[in-house]
């Protein structure tokens, strides 16, 4: 697993009050519906998102999917770390 993140900046991110929020609401894994819910964007435009990969935030994100079958998941510790992190100005979007 190879996403540009250290396992010690994972561990760290762990804590935070994002990663627990998802880890409450909606366990280790989001469907796109909850990750769609939890960036306030639809399913649909969510998934159209992720698929073209032109925005830095949503390239980010098509890290963190993992597939289960057909079904479609995204890790929450991976996605409270895309959420937490701020980009440098200038510098594109990277977990």
């Amino acid at each position: 697993m190879s996403l540009g993140i250290s396992r010690a900046v994972i561990v760290s991110e762990t804590n935070s009050a994002t990663y627990r929020y998802l880890l409450e609401n909606y366990g280790p894994l989001l469907t796109l519906r909850h990750l769609a819910e939890v960036m306030h964007a639809t399913p649909n435009g969510m998934r159209m998102a992720l698929a073209r990969r032109r925005q830095p935030l949503a390239a980010a994100l098509s890290g963190t999917k993992r597939r289960m079958g057909r079904r479609l998941y995204f890790e929450a510790r991976l996605v409270a770390a895309v959420i937490d992190k701020e980009p440098s100005p200038g510098e594109p979007w990277r977990v």
